[in-house]
């Protein structure tokens, strides 16, 4: 099955549009005017469009895809994301607050997209990456923006300086237990909502897997995730980091 998926920096909760609300029309209720107005269905609405511009039936995003009341579901869809995000057929990375591909290009704050944690694997995972900008029009000219890493030299520069990640990584990253160093730097400026996810939203990259635990705070899920990693590698030498 060919699907999209979306990456993007979420919306306050009153403005996203969620699984609940789904499940609300589907048992026959009618969203109200108020609800109707939520930026969260235009953000929906303009990925659906670009996705059937491509010629994929199916999409999925992370606002309204995931049941976050049951522990279980959001427990497997963590540990699920980053497989889920690599087996795309195309991900489109909304920058809300970017217009144009000048502006990336020319801003000395990087757009909101860049600094948070669960968007690093969301750049990483896909094989195939689409930027749009905050009126979702399309940066590049190119289908796949990983393309622009391939090029001698690499272009879509704008990326590589705001994540600090080479062009070889960009266009073809492969998860595992190595480079820590480097990994670790990549996430160490972005920021989560819940402190945990740090650590959740890099398991992906590093091809481990912990159980979820919201609650434990954020050292002991590092602790964690480190302990996996090292189980992994099977050596120590992720502590010199």
């Amino acid at each position: 099955v060919k699907y999209a998926v979306l990456s993007h920096r979420w919306l306050p909760d009153t403005e996203e549009v969620t699984k609940d609300d789904f499940d609300k029309i589907a048992s026959g209720s009618d969203p109200t005017l108020k609800d109707r107005k939520r930026r969260g269905w235009e953000k929906l609405n303009m990925f659906c469009k670009e996705a059937i511009k491509r010629k994929l039936e199916f999409v999925w995003a992370d606002t309204c895809c995931i049941d976050k009341s049951s522990s279980a579901e959001l427990d497997e869809s963590i540990r699920s994301m980053f497989r889920w995000y690599r087996n795309s057929a195309l991900c489109i990375v909304l920058l809300a607050q970017t217009r144009g591909a000048q502006e990336a290009r020319d801003a000395t704050i990087p757009d909101e997209w860049f600094s948070r944690g669960w968007t690093l694997q969301e750049l990483l995972a896909p094989r195939r990456v689409k930027f749009y900008g905050s009126n979702w029009n399309e940066l590049t000219y190119k289908e796949n923006d990983k393309e622009w890493f391939r090029e001698t030299p690499p272009r879509l520069s704008f990326v590589m300086k705001a994540t600090g990640i080479s062009a070889e990584d960009l266009a073809d990253f492969k998860p595992g237990p190595t480079s820590v160093d480097d990994r670790m730097c990549w996430a160490a400026k972005r920021l989560t909502t819940r402190g945990e996810d740090v650590a959740y939203s890099l398991m992906g990259i590093f091809d481990v897997s912990i159980p979820t635990a919201y609650g434990e705070g954020a050292d002991r899920a590092f602790v964690r995730l480190v302990e996996a990693i090292m189980l992994a590698r099977g050596d120590t030498s992720v502590l010199n980091w």
